[in-house]
């Protein structure tokens, strides 16, 4: 840097501290997008399919209810009254059954979900043919199947659901530990890079004036007296000059002396 001029070595010296600078702003905002995509995905895509499995809970539950309450009331109008909102209910898990098996795409949540469908299957036939018995008035058969059987079913499918959720709420800690990896990572990064700048920028800041002294031999201010008082004719003046100095500004007007 000894023969660039002085504006030169200001221009490498920030445009250095710039670019880290600007170094520094990408990593974070490459960071930032990739924390907003991770909480877009849990928010948009895990979050949802774990309401959707919540919504079916619930309406096994309720046909589990329409199908007991069926046992308990008198009168053939009545039961069929009861078992008329089954179907509702029906169609209601169907609906996020099928919202979830157009968003679950990793293997672990496929395979949950077949297990899901397999027991709904059964549980399904279950409950037609205590709907059939219901309907052709054999109560005391249907209620029979329902203790024997249906509610087991029904339990099984609960359960099925419940792995399926468990499995999507640990994806979304799994996500939310990812992204406050990449938030440390990247505060980490970021801070070196800083540092790095600040450094970069104060040994530049002291090369320059170091380079500057050098060359004048002194403080700006004395050098400049030193010039206008020899400019006006005054040589009597006792110039300073470092010891080994035999290259600066005030050692040439020393000289000149």
């Amino acid at each position: 840097m000894a023969g660039m001029k002085v504006g030169t070595r200001l221009g490498l010296g920030f445009g250095a501290v710039i670019v880290l600078l600007i170094i520094v702003a990408i990593v974070g905002i490459i960071n930032m997008r990739g924390i907003q995509a991770e909480l877009d995905d849990i928010i948009h895509d895990e979050f949802p399919k774990t309401v959707q499995a919540n919504n079916m809970i619930d309406g096994i539950n309720s046909i589990g209810v329409l199908m007991r309450d069926s046992l308990l009331v008198a009168g053939h109008d009545n039961i069929l009254k009861e078992l008329a909102g089954i179907d509702e209910k029906r169609k209601f898990i169907k609906e996020n059954l099928e919202k979830l098996q157009a968003s679950i795409a990793s293997e672990k949540g496929k395979a949950a979900l077949a297990k899901v469908i397999d027991v709904r299957n059964k549980y399904v036939g279950s409950q037609d043919a205590f709907i059939k018995l219901q309907k052709d008035g054999k109560q005391a058969e249907a209620k029979a199947l329902f203790l024997a059987e249906t509610m087991d079913l029904q339990d099984a499918y609960i359960k099925s659901v419940n792995e399926l959720i468990g499995l999507q709420s640990d994806r979304m800690i799994s996500i939310g530990e990812e992204a406050n990896q990449q938030v440390k990572s990247a505060l980490i990064l970021i801070v070196v890079l800083s540092l790095i700048a600040v450094l970069v920028g104060a040994i530049v800041a002291i090369m320059i004036v170091r380079g500057l002294m050098k060359q004048l031999g002194g403080e700006p201010d004395y050098a400049a007296d030193a010039v206008g008082k020899i400019a006006a004719g005054d040589l009597s003046m006792t110039l300073a000059v470092k010891p080994g100095d035999t290259s600066s500004l005030l050692y040439s007007m020393k000289t000149m002396q």
